[in-house]
């Protein structure tokens, strides 16, 4: 058994590789572009899968193993949050794939390393509140506050939001122009575009495409020939694919001013400028996550 103070040792050092990695990853964060991040964070939740199917059926996971990408991605994102609203833009920033991947594996050490600061740092709790009991509540609270991150939201969609702003629905009226059941619509908009976005966006790509090969074989020309026609000819067909692309790899599916119908005014309240926070903390990324996930605002 460890003795306090190898206890107290390992929980300083434990703390120091906290900051370490964190230092790190906000270093990794601050010199990407928000959108090119955010796409491939999101991006993760659709390559997975298609890289288990390509791969034998000794490289896929067990049907009952756990696949924790979810919540890995929940955890990065509230931090890539943090730093953008206290980070100004610098002058240079490139997508870097290779910082991507090293961020990922930061994310998941860091959480790794949170729980096991919350085992120690709760170990030496003798008494409290909660008697005997009170290291083992102290460890259960800290390490929920750890699994939590970016899940807290889980109830707040249509049905939720419905409910508790029908009371003030006038004064959203009379302000943003629309109700309390505008707002919850929205709401639930954001969640659907997170949980189901993706699909769609292939689903779009793949249409278009059909349509583009389509073309090509009643002109009798190849594909890459007849890209630049098709576009002339089907202007909104092409746009429409343009979105997909950005849902599917610039984040697009947090683009709330795109799939909700939430007037701009609402939006601008809630979202945030980037490096308006002055003090660096994860509180930073909790200010206004309506769903829980990104929220950025840009033309539609």
């Amino acid at each position: 058994m460890m003795g306090d103070k190898e206890r107290k040792d390992a929980e300083t050092a434990i703390l120091k590789d906290m900051q370490v990695t964190a230092a790190r990853m906000r270093d990794l964060i601050v010199v990407m572009p928000p959108l090119d991040l955010l796409g491939y964070i999101y991006a993760q939740h659709t390559m997975k899968p298609m890289a288990e199917q390509r791969g034998t059926a000794k490289e896929r996971p067990q049907a009952d193993s756990p696949d924790d990408l979810i919540n890995q991605n929940q955890f990065l994102l509230e931090y890539v949050h943090a730093v953008l609203a206290t980070d100004a833009t610098p002058e240079n920033v490139a997508f870097d794939e290779a910082k991507c991947a090293e961020l990922f594996e930061l994310s998941c050490t860091l959480r790794e390393q949170a729980i096991l600061f919350a085992m120690l740092s709760s170990a030496a709790t003798k008494t409290g509140a909660f008697g005997p009991d009170t290291a083992d509540i102290e460890f259960r609270a800290k390490s929920t506050w750890v699994m939590l991150r970016g899940n807290r939201y889980q109830v707040l969609e249509g049905e939720f939001y419905r409910y508790v702003l029908a009371p003030h629905n006038d004064v959203f009226e009379e302000v943003y122009g629309i109700g309390a059941d505008g707002i919850a619509e929205g709401f639930q908009a954001m969640a659907n575009a997170t949980r189901s976005g993706h699909a769609e966006a292939m689903s779009e790509m793949m249409k278009q495409f059909q349509a583009v090969q389509a073309f090509a074989d009643a002109n009798e020309k190849p594909l890459e020939d007849i890209m630049e026609a098709w576009g002339a000819e089907n202007a909104d067909q092409l746009s429409a694919a343009g979105r997909a692309i950005d849902d599917m790899f610039r984040g697009g599916v947090a683009n709330v001013s795109r799939h909700t119908n939430l007037p701009p005014m609402l939006l601008a309240d809630l979202a945030y400028k980037r490096g308006e926070e002055t003090e660096f903390s994860l509180l930073a990324s909790l200010r206004v996550r309506p769903t829980g996930h990104c929220l950025h605002v840009r033309n539609r």
